[in-house]
Order: structure tokens, then C-alpha cells, then sequence
């Protein structure tokens, strides 16, 4: 069994016409960069549940993993009419840790996110939260029921960034998107400081701290335009709440990026505040760009975008 990912999508599936959103993203990064794309069924080699006649044995799970990656590929095949390049894996182990082994080398994740209750989020977990938060690659997370845009223009694509333009590897991937897609690049920087303290400040500094994060901002963009002379930027500084800036954008946008610290091992908290709200509510698909910390240091505590609730 071919293993390698190296320079291909990866797509986490469950089932035949359970990812058919992430799917559709996928074909469409897969047709665009002439790339292929690695189906993959992660399952676990024991199963509980009662009656205790009802448990399968490790070779009939194994044997139902590949009947599911089968499917899969068919559902695929018949979205594409054999254009794409695609094959599948069937690997034991949870989906979360399976997809981030299997990122290394990779060009993307692609996950599908499902909204659940909250109680069943805090006993479940999410995989797309888990491969987002350890993945060695950029992940996209696709909301379920995700249908690309069918107008002669693509939406925004909207990049989170905190101060200073940073994280730089996250405004680098919203330009390199927005270029590839021909799409116009919106990048947002919001804050918002408890009530109390809000209210205060806010009359005192509010106008004069936009200014100079604008001509910041400005400043960094400037630094990537020559990279991508092509692509339209839209500088956004706002006073508000940086979760509810980038949901609100997610509503018309094509794709919202933001960055995360990582890999530093298997800890269970490593996404931070603010990518998980996102990549729970967003409307469109979000990417989430790894971030290393030796690669820049931020000045605010070192903290990065999905780090800081009050700011972005």
C-alpha cells in the first residue's frame, strides 16, 4: 500500500456522500494545481458497543475500511470523469492523528467540519479541530454543504492577521490563494478589550490606533505585493470582536485564512481561542496556515493571531 503523500491533497473521509463538500474543494485545489488527491478512511481496530455479537474483529473492520475508501473513490471518479488523479488509503488509528502523519510532505488537508451540539463536542471532539491544530501542512476545514460560488467572480479571500501583519506565513497563503484563484485579498486585523476596559480606552486611542495599524499593515502588505502584482488588497482595521469580523466575512467570502503555533507534539489545547471559533461557525471554507515560532517573533507575549481573543 502506497503510503506517500508527497505534493497531494488529502482528503479525510467516512463514508460515501458524508464529505462530498470537502470533496468538491478538494477537485477543485486538485484541477487547479494538477495535483493528486489521497482518499483516506481512518478506523479503529477495536469497536464497542452492545450486543457484544454485534463487535467486529480487526480483519472485518480492516476489510470494512477498504469497502469505504472503495466508495469513496467511485463518488470521486464520478465527480470528475476520471480528470483527476486520486487513490486511496485505508489506515488504522483515530482520523485526527491519522491525517496529521500523513500531512507531512502533503500540499493540503482537507477536512469536512459538521456542527454538533455543544455537549457532544465536549465529550467527542472534533477531528477537523485535531488535524487542524497538528497537521505539518496547511489545513482546509469545509463546512458541510459548501457549494463553490457559480458567478463569474470568487469572493474575498479574508486573512486574519494580528499586529505587524503577522502571522506572515498566513497573510503569504491568503496572497498565494487569492492569486491563484483571482480573487481580491481582504486582510483584517480587529480588537476589542473587555467591557469595562473598552469603554475607557476606546474614545481615547480608538481613532488614533486605526490609523497607525493601517499604515502598519500597509507597510507589510507592501512587502508581498511585488510577489503577487496582481491581486487586489483590502485593508480592514476595525474595532470589534476578531471571531465575529472573520465569521461575518466567512458569509461572503471564498476562503478565510488564519494561522496557528505548531507542530510541538500531541497537546490537546494547541489550537487556539479563536481558530476553533472560526473553524466552527465559518460559512466558507477556512484555511489554517502552521506557524513556527522560530520563523518570526511576535512581540506581544509571542502571540500569534488564533492566540488572542481580544485582538487579531
Amino acid at each position: 500500500m502506497d503510503t506517500t503523500t508527497q505534493d497531494a491533497v488529502v482528503v479525510g473521509v467516512t463514508g460515501p456522500g458524508r464529505e462530498t463538500a470537502a470533496l468538491r474543494f478538494a477537485v477543485e485545489v486538485a484541477r487547479r494545481d494538477g495535483l493528486e488527491i489521497v482518499l483516506v478512511h481512518a478506523f479503529r481496530t477495536a469497536l464497542t458497543g452492545p450486543p457484544p455479537s454485534a463487535l467486529l474483529t480487526t480483519a472485518e473492520t480492516a476489510d470494512m475500511a477498504h469497502w469505504v475508501v472503495k466508495e469513496v473513490e467511485e463518488e470521486l471518479a464520478s465527480m470528475t470523469d476520471g480528470e483527476v488523479r486520486h487513490r486511496g488509503l485505508a489506515i488504522a488509528g483515530t482520523p485526527a492523528r491519522a491525517l496529521a502523519d500523513l500531512s507531512r510532505g502533503a500540499r493540503l488537508v482537507v477536512v469536512q467540519h459538521r456542527a454538533l451540539h455543544t455537549m457532544r463536542r465536549l465529550f467527542v471532539g472534533s477531528t477537523a479541530n485535531g488535524v487542524a491544530a497538528h497537521a505539518e501542512c496547511p489545513v482546509v476545514s469545509v463546512p458541510a454543504g459548501w457549494l463553490p460560488g457559480d458567478g463569474p467572480d470568487p469572493g474575498e479571500v479574508v486573512v486574519g492577521v494580528h499586529e505587524r501583519g503577522l502571522p506572515r506565513p498566513a497573510l503569504a497563503a491568503g496572497f498565494a490563494w487569492a492569486a491563484a484563484t483571482g480573487a481580491p485579498l481582504r486582510v483584517v486585523h480587529a480588537w476589542r478589550l473587555d467591557a469595562v476596559y473598552d469603554d475607557i480606552i476606546t474614545d481615547r486611542v480608538a481613532a488614533q490606533w486605526r490609523e497607525e495599524q493601517r499604515k502598519v499593515l500597509d507597510a507589510a502588505v507592501q512587502g508581498m505585493r511585488g510577489h503577487y502584482p496582481g491581486v487586489t488588497v483590502i485593508i480592514e482595521v476595525r474595532h470589534q470582536w476578531p471571531t465575529e469580523v472573520l465569521v461575518d466575512d466567512s458569509r461572503v467570502a471564498s476562503l478565510v485564512v488564519v494561522g496557528r503555533h505548531g507542530p510541538h507534539g500531541w497537546e490537546p489545547q494547541h489550537l487556539g481561542s479563536l481558530a476553533r471559533t472560526v473553524l466552527r461557525e465559518s460559512k466558507c471554507p477556512v484555511l489554517v496556515v502552521p506557524v513556527r515560532r522560530h520563523e518570526e517573533a511576535a512581540e506581544d507575549w509571542e502571540l500569534l493571531a488564533d492566540e488572542v481573543s481580544p485582538q487579531l
